[in-house]
């Protein structure tokens, strides 16, 4: 799969740009989408493809809604876009798994933050790294459960 193979090679990147800088690159959030997309359309399975850009442009259009009220970044919706474009053509429920792995990761960091008094309710984090690592442990689940057997 050419998308999964492209956030494969950026996802250290792009972890490591979002921690120091904040910020998430056009010049590697854009062709993540469009070669997600790409090797999508390349399956020729137009109702899972279809179903997939509906559920990106929804998400797309949600996170540009959070992003102009300052709660996340462009970087951050972009990079949405691309991985749940991913996640929705192998099964739409799988975006809302990686949405919780996400959330969850990234809520406990800022717990443990609080309670060491090393955050504040005015501090940020980078949200890209956990929207990565909830997309990792959604797309290796498979993977780990046949290894469990």
């Amino acid at each position: 799969m050419l998308g999964i193979s492209f956030f494969a090679v950026t996802t250290i990147p792009l972890m490591v740009i979002d921690f120091r800088e904040r910020r998430l690159p056009n010049k590697i959030t854009i062709p993540g989408f469009l070669i997600s997309l790409l090797g999508l359309v390349l399956t020729f399975d137009w109702s899972r493809v279809l179903t997939a850009l509906a559920i990106s442009a929804i998400l797309f259009a949600v996170g540009t809604l959070f992003s102009l009220r300052g709660w996340i970044g462009m970087g951050d919706v972009k990079l949405v876009a691309g991985l749940s474009l991913l996640l929705a053509w192998f099964d739409p429920s799988l975006v809302w798994k990686a949405t919780l792995w996400s959330f969850g990761i990234a809520s406990l960091v800022i717990l443990v933050g609080f309670l060491f008094k090393k955050m504040t309710t005015r501090s940020t984090i980078a949200l890209g790294p956990y929207l990565l690592i909830g997309f990792w442990a959604v797309v290796s689940q498979p993977a780990w459960s046949s290894i469990a057997r």
